[in-house]
């Protein structure tokens, strides 16, 4: 998966708040008028979401979106939001290190 703007990642909290709370996706006009912005900017976010893995199409049904399987929590997304303002750094930015830190210390041992 790759990172996203602060666009896109309000746009996938919203839908998986929406999730969580009722299992059934907001149609595009509910993102729409939460995110105060209109349709078509909404279309492209959650394309973008598609594309880099985040949410996934249910081919043939209204509201046809879903999490992905390996889509990180809301607790996670959370923390990684808490991080990207204490540290001052990009959510890419972020990964970046940790996956740095990983492999460094998987060498170590």
């Amino acid at each position: 998966m790759m990172g996203l703007t602060q666009r896109q990642a309000e746009c996938l909290a919203y839908i998986r708040s929406r999730l969580e709370e009722s299992e059934v996706a907001p149609s595009l006009d509910e993102i729409a008028a939460h995110l105060g912005c209109v349709k078509s900017s909404v279309h492209r976010m959650v394309e973008a979401l598609v594309e880099r893995g985040h949410l996934v199409r249910l081919a043939n049904r209204p509201r046809g979106l879903a999490l992905a399987p390996d889509a990180i929590s809301s607790q996670q997304e959370a923390g990684l939001a808490f991080l990207v303002q204490v540290t001052g750094k990009s959510r890419d930015q972020l990964v970046a290190q940790a996956i740095e830190e990983f492999l460094t210390r998987q060498v170590r041992s």
